[in-house]
């Protein structure tokens, strides 16, 4: 049986040690329900996207349909972490 460390398996397995902790890695819909406006979901997309963390056609999707989202906005704020059931 093949033994880890355990910081060498965080940093490479980032996303993985989050499922196996049973902790939730939030999400850019996640982070929509902090928005308050079109521009700040603008913003955040430009963010993920830049920082790799959604791809440019995801970046481009979430743009052109903004509008479905918008239902999110507003609806966490500063300091909730857990979801309410919006989606």
């Amino acid at each position: 049986m093949l033994e880890w460390e355990l910081k060498k398996f965080k940093k490479m397995f980032p996303n993985l040690k989050h499922e196996v902790e049973g902790t939730k890695i939030p999400t850019i819909l996640d982070h929509f329900e902090k928005c308050k406006s079109d521009e700040d979901a603008l913003e955040l997309i430009d963010f993920f996207e830049k920082n790799g963390e959604i791809s440019v056609e995801m970046a481009n999707y979430l743009r052109k349909n903004l509008s479905k989202y918008r239902g999110l906005f507003g609806t966490r704020t500063q300091g909730e972490y857990e979801r309410r059931g919006i989606i």
